[in-house]
């Protein structure tokens, strides 16, 4: 058989569960018809209160195949859960052009970073009851330089089974 011809394993993942009523309802309806067998969840978002949760869990119990994973959420117009988190913009994270700016110039602390990515994992679990199955980042701000450093510090800490799903380039990662 030739390599074109083996099959691939696709994974169809909505993120941003959390954001609204809206696409929530719009995520679990596709999970139920079987056309995403992956989400991400923002613990920092606006709709992500107790019911939402449970009508998750209930669709993903109907997909066997859908992973449930955390959204880490980094930038405005969301708010940090931990107290003392900084840069800010306002009460706010920063805006996405504002804290890649922040990381290419090393001005980010990865300890704030770390501390909030552990903090969403906590929530999550709380939610959740378990660790995500996976991780990635709202707008691949995990990717940044010191976001990066912070986030990965946190998901080997708290989620060590979890996979980090990662946009660019099938490189193993020392070569990345």
């Amino acid at each position: 058989m030739s390599a074109a011809a083996v099959l691939r394993r696709i994974w169809l993942c909505a993120d941003d569960y959390g954001i609204s009523p809206g696409v929530n309802r719009a995520i679990r309806d596709l999970i139920e018809r079987g056309r995403l067998n992956a989400t991400s969840v923002m613990m920092v978002g606006p709709a992500i209160e107790r019911s939402e949760v449970e009508a998750l869990q209930a669709s993903a119990r109907q997909s066997p195949r859908c992973a449930i994973g955390l959204h880490v959420t980094l930038s405005a117009p969301f708010r940090p859960l931990t107290m003392h988190f900084r840069p800010l913009d306002g009460d706010m994270f920063m805006p996405f052009p504002k804290l890649l700016r922040a990381g290419v110039l090393r001005r980010l602390d990865p300890e704030f970073f770390r501390n909030e990515v552990k903090a969403q994992l906590a929530a999550f679990a709380e939610a959740f009851g378990r660790a995500p199955d996976f991780v990635d980042g709202h707008q691949h701000v995990q990717l940044y330089p010191q976001v990066r450093d912070g986030f990965v510090d946190a998901v080997a800490e708290v989620a060590p089974n979890a996979w980090v799903r990662q946009g660019g380039r099938d490189l193993p990662l020392k070569q990345r």
